[in-house]
C-alpha cells in the first residue's frame, strides 16, 4: 500500500515537473543570448540550450534544398588557387583594384568587400596601390553602383574610435525609437576602420562583426550596430540597401530589442542588434568565380558578364591558410563570407525567421497536446501502447517541423518536447519497473513459503496469472493427517516430538511442491495443501493424487527412520476432493494468510476423517475421479456417503498406491470391482460369494468386510432393501 501510494504520488509530481521544465526551456531559449553566461541561469541555459540548437540545426541542414542557386548573389572567392596563381599574400591592393575595374566592366551592381584595409599599403616608387585601388572604387561608383567597404565594432571603448567618421553618415539607418530606448551601444574598432584614401571614395562601410554563440557555433548576424546613438549597418545590410535602392527602418522597443520593417515583413533583432541566420546553403547554393580567373578575363568575356552582370557580388576568402573559416549549422568549416551571402539572401527574399512569440506558442501547443495525449494513453496501463504513442507523437512532430513550420521560418523548440515525451515516458517506464519488482519481492516473500519455487518463477514471469483476494477457481484439495497423533504425543518428548513431526512434514511439504502444489497451511499433524491455486496448472486432479500416492509411498521409509530412533511410527490418511473455492489471502490488513475456502474445501476434510471408518489411506470423491486420467493410477469404489451436514451423496473411491494389497494382486481388484457392479445390480448373492473369497485373501482389507457385512444383511433381509440402501449417511464429522 505505501509503495503504490508513493509511486502514485510521484507519477504525477514528476511528469509535472519536467513538463513545467521543458516550457521553461523554451521560454528561456529566446532570450539566451542576453543572459550573462557567468551566472548561474546563464551557465544552465547554456547547456540546455545547446542540444536545442543543435537539434535544429540538424533539422535545418537535413531541410535544406540541394537544388537551390541564388540568381541575385555572387561570390568572388580568395581561395588557394588564386593564391597560388598570384604568389602572394597578402593580396596587392593593385590585384583588388583590378577585380573591382573587371566587376565594373562585366556589370555588378553592388560589390560588398569582405576584406580589412586598416594600414596603409607600402609604397615602392610611382602611384601608391592605395590610390590605385581608390581610383577603382570611384570608377565603379560612376554610374550609381556602390562598393562597401568592411570594419569591425566592440564593447571596449579603449578600442574604439571617439566617434562616427562623418562618411558614415551616408548609409546611417533610419530608426523610430521609444523614448531613451537604444541596442546595445558599441564603439567602432581603430583596428580595423579603412584608411582614409579608400573612406574619402565614398565607399559605403558595413559592418563584418561575428561572435559566435556559446557553443562555438555561428548562428546569428550582427545586422545592425549602435554607434552613438546612430544605426548602422553590416555589411550585407548596406549592400542589400544598395542593391535594391531603398532604405528600410529600424524600430527599436522600450525593451531594448528591435525589429527591421520590411514592406509588410518584420524580422526581430535581439538587444545586441543580432538577427538568427536562416542558412540556404553554401558553395552548393550561391554561383562563384575565383579571383585569379576573374583578374586574368578578357573584358569581353560573355560567360563573365552573364554570370556577374547586375549581381550583388561578395569579396571574401575562402582558403584553408586564410583563416577566415568559422563553424556554422550546415557546416563545421564554413568561409565567413556566406554568412553575409545568406544575410543578403534572406533580405532580398524576405526568407527570416517568423517572430519569436509564434514559434514559442506552436512549440508549447506541441508540448501540451503530446503531453495530453500521452497522459491519456498512459491511463490504459498499456507499456507497449505507451511506447507506441511516443513514437508516433515524436514522428508526428518532426514530420509537421519539416513539411511545414521549418520551411515557413517556425524555430519550434522541439528537442525540448522530444525531452519532455521522452523523459516522461522513461520516469513512467521506471515507476513501473519499480512497482513490478516490489511486486516480485511481495509475490516471492508470499509464496515461496507455499508452492514450489518452480511455480513462484512462473508467477514472477507472469503475474497476470496471478489471482489472489477471494477469487473462484477450480481446485483440487489435499488433508491429511496422523492417525492417533495424540496417542503418539503422549509418548514423546517435546524435542522429540518436534524432531518426528519436522522430519515428516518436510517430506510431505516436499512432496506437495514437487507436485505443482501450494501449502494451505498446518494445523497441528495435520497438512491442507490445494493444487490449481493461485496459477492454473492444468490437471490439478492428476497432480494432486499424484502428490498423495507419493506421501503413503513415501511412509514406510520415514517410519523406519522412526523406528531406528526408537519412536511411534506415523499411520496417515488423506483425503481429497475437487471443485470451486474462494481462493486468495484472508485476514485482516496486517496479517494475512494465502488458503481456500468453501464447502469442496469442506467435502476434502470429511474424505480425510472417513479414510479411518472404512481403513483406507487416500480416499477421492467422484468430482476428483472424473478428473483423472485412469491410465497409471487405480482406484476402487468403496461408498456413497451423505456427510454430516449435507443432504447430497457423494460417491468416494479410494487410490491404490504401490503399498496396497491390490496393487500387488491385480487379480484380487478385478474380483473386488465385480462385486461391487453385483452389489450395484442388487445380487447381494452374487456380491457376497466374492466379498468372501476376498476377505479369505485377505481378511484385514476393511472395505470388503463392510460390503460383506452389507450384503449378508440384505440376502437374510430383503425388505431392507431400499432405493437408498448403497448410501451411508454419516452422524459425525
Amino acid at each position: 500500500m505505501f509503495t503504490k501510494f508513493i509511486t502514485s504520488s510521484l507519477r504525477p509530481l514528476g511528469m509535472f515537473l519536467i513538463f513545467i521544465f521543458a516550457a521553461l526551456c523554451i521560454f528561456g531559449s529566446i532570450i539566451v543570448r542576453d543572459i550573462d553566461s557567468t551566472t548561474l541561469l546563464g551557465k544552465f541555459l547554456d547547456y540546455t540550450i545547446s542540444f536545442e540548437n543543435r537539434f535544429y540545426d540538424f533539422r535545418m541542414k537535413s531541410n535544406l534544398d540541394p537544388h537551390f542557386k541564388s540568381k541575385e548573389i555572387l561570390l568572388v572567392k580568395i581561395d588557394d588557387y588564386s593564391l597560388q596563381k598570384l604568389g602572394v599574400w597578402p593580396i596587392p591592393r593593385t590585384d583588388h583594384a583590378k577585380m573591382i575595374d573587371k566587376l565594373r566592366v562585366f556589370g555588378a551592381k553592388v560589390v560588398g568587400l569582405d576584406i580589412l584595409f586598416p594600414e596603409k599599403s607600402p609604397q615602392y616608387g610611382g602611384t601608391s596601390p592605395d590610390t590605385i585601388l581608390a581610383n577603382s572604387i570611384r570608377n565603379f561608383q560612376t554610374d550609381g553602383r556602390r562598393v562597401f567597404l568592411a570594419y569591425t565594432v566592440s564593447t571596449d571603448a579603449e578600442d574604439g574610435l571617439k566617434e562616427a567618421p562623418l562618411e558614415m553618415l551616408n548609409d546611417a539607418i533610419l530608426t523610430r525609437n521609444f523614448p531613451e530606448a537604444d541596442l546595445q551601444p558599441k564603439k567602432i574598432s581603430r583596428y580595423t576602420f579603412p584608411i582614409p584614401e579608400l573612406v574619402e571614395t565614398e565607399a559605403g562601410l558595413g559592418n563584418i562583426s561575428a561572435y559566435e554563440d556559446r557553443d562555438g557555433i555561428f548562428r546569428h548576424y550582427q545586422l545592425v550596430a549602435n554607434v552613438d546613438t546612430i544605426y548602422y549597418g553590416s555589411l550585407a545590410f548596406n549592400a542589400f540597401e544598395a542593391f535594391t535602392e531603398k532604405k528600410n527602418t529600424i524600430k527599436i522597443f522600450a525593451d531594448g530589442t528591435g525589429e527591421l520593417e520590411l514592406d509588410d515583413q518584420k524580422m526581430e533583432i535581439s538587444r545586441g542588434g543580432e538577427v538568427k541566420i536562416r542558412y540556404i546553403g553554401g558553395d552548393s547554393q550561391f554561383d562563384s568565380i575565383s579571383l585569379y580567373d576573374l583578374i586574368k578575363a578578357p573584358d569581353n568575356d560573355s560567360k563573365m558578364k552573364k554570370l556577374i552582370e547586375g549581381k550583388m557580388v561578395f569579396v571574401g576568402s575562402t582558403a584553408l591558410g586564410a583563416h577566415d573559416l568559422r563553424s556554422s549549422p550546415i557546416d563545421s568549416k564554413m568561409p565567413g563570407v556566406y554568412s553575409h551571402m545568406n544575410m543578403g539572401h534572406m533580405l532580398l527574399h524576405k526568407f527570416f525567421y517568423r517572430p519569436s512569440n509564434d514559434s514559442v506558442k506552436y512549440s508549447l501547443f506541441f508540448l501540451l497536446a503530446g503531453m495530453l495525449i500521452f497522459l491519456m494513453v498512459q491511463k490504459l496501463g498499456n507499456p507497449f501502447m505507451d511506447a507506441l504513442v511516443v513514437i508516433l507523437i515524436v514522428s508526428s512532430s518532426y514530420f509537421a517541423d519539416q513539411s511545414y513550420f521549418l520551411p515557413n521560418g517556425y524555430e519550434l523548440k522541439l528537442f525540448y518536447c522530444f525531452f519532455c515525451f521522452i523523459a516522461c515516458y522513461s520516469w513512467n517506464t521506471f515507476l513501473k519497473f519499480y512497482e513490478a519488482n516490489k511486486e516480485k519481492k511481495q509475490i516471492r516473500g508470499t509464496f515461496a513459503r507455499y508452492v514450489a519455487p518452480t511455480i513462484v518463477d512462473e508467477m514472477l514471469k507472469n503475474p497476470e496469472k496471478l489471482h489472489v483476494g477471494g477469487t473462484k477457481m477450480d481446485i483440487t484439495c489435499l488433508f491429511s493427517d496422523v492417525r492417533d497423533f495424540t496417542k503418539i504425543s503422549e509418548g514423546l518428548t517435546a524435542t522429540e516430538l518436534a524432531h518426528s513431526l519436522n522430519m515428516y512434514m518436510g517430506s510431505m511439504t516436499d512432496i506437495v511442491f514437487d507436485t505443482k502444489g501450494t501449502l494451505d497451511k498446518y494445523i497441528g499433524d495435520a497438512i491442507v495443501a490445494i493444487w490449481g491455486a493461485p496459477l492454473e496448472i492444468g490437471n490439478h486432479a492428476q497432480y494432486a493424487v499424484e502428490g498423495a500416492i507419493k506421501m503413503i509411498t513415501i511412509l514406510p521409509s520415514i517410519n523406519e527412520e522412526f523406528i531406528k530412533l526408537g519412536r511411534p511410527i506415523f499411520n496417515v490418511g488423506v483425503g481429497l476432493n475437487s471443485g470451486e473455492c474462494s481462493v486468495g489471502n484472508m485476514g485482516s490488513e496486517r496479517i494475512f494468510s494465502y488458503t481456500a475456502l468453501g464447502d469442496n474445501m469442506n467435502l476434502g476434510a470429511r474424505l480425510e476423517g472417513l479414510c479411518k471408518y472404512y481403513g483406507t489411506q487416500i480416499l477421492i470423491s467422484d468430482m476428483t475421479l472424473e478428473r483423472l486420467d485412469l491410465t497409471h493410477i487405480k482406484t476402487r469404489p468403496i461408498d456413497k456417503v451423505i456427510v454430516k451436514g449435507k443432504t447430497t451423496p457423494v460417491g468416494i473411491h479410494e487410490v491404490l498406491h504401490p503399498h496396497h494389497w491390490m496393487e500387488k494382486d491385480p487379480e484380487s481388484l478385478e474380483f473386488y470391482l465385480m462385486a461391487c457392479k453385483l452389489f450395484q445390480a442388487k445380487d447381494f448373492s452374487g456380491a457376497l460369494n466374492i466379498f468372501n473369497q476376498l476377505l479369505m485373501a485377505n481378511d484385514g482389507d476393511k472395505p470388503s468386510k463392510r460390503y460383506y457385512e452389507i450384503c449378508k444383511k440384505y440376502v437374510e433381509n430383503p425388505d431392507l432393501v431400499t432405493e437408498t440402501f448403497d448410501v451411508t449417511t454419516m452422524t459425525e464429522k
